[in-house]
């Protein structure tokens, strides 16, 4: 009996100190990962191959996180838990990671661990289960910014 294949996740930033303290604590929880540096890397390594999740940084030189969810395929998207990452928190750039097919955003700096912990609880439900709370939290957001409320 052949042992369980371990989820497989892409970290796509142009950092590669966050690459590696992303990467340990995948590592640490169980979880298959490798890095791109910088968006075309990122949407070439997603486009060949399947994966689980990808944890993708908004804010990068040249191709950036909202371009690869812009030209990243609808079969691409289909099983994948995309965890988007920025550090200035833009409240327009996560709604629109979010509309772009995005389930969860994080805003830098963040702990280590908790992208870990997001990452296995989106690759732990089932892909229906993902879009209902992406289209909620897109729901959810839009009503906070009719109200005048920042939404992250």
């Amino acid at each position: 009996m052949s042992a369980p294949s371990r989820h497989r996740v892409l970290v796509v930033d142009d950092e590669a100190d966050i690459r590696t303290v992303v990467g340990l604590n995948l590592s640490l929880a169980g979880l298959d990962f490798c890095e791109a540096s910088n968006g075309a890397e990122g949407l070439g390594i997603l486009e060949s191959s399947e994966w689980d999740a990808c944890i993708l940084d908004l804010m990068m030189p040249d191709s950036d996180g909202l371009d690869v969810l812009r030209q990243l395929s609808p079969n691409a998207k289909d099983d994948l838990a995309i965890i988007v990452l920025s550090a200035k928190g833009s409240p327009a750039a996560a709604i629109e990671a979010l509309q772009l097919g995005a389930h969860a955003h994080l805003t830098k700096p963040f702990s280590p661990g908790a992208v870990a912990q997001v990452v296995e609880e989106l690759i732990s439900i089932s892909p229906q289960e993902r879009e209902i709370r992406r289209l909620d939290a897109i729901a959810r957001a839009g009503q906070l910014q009719r109200l005048g409320i920042p939404t992250v």
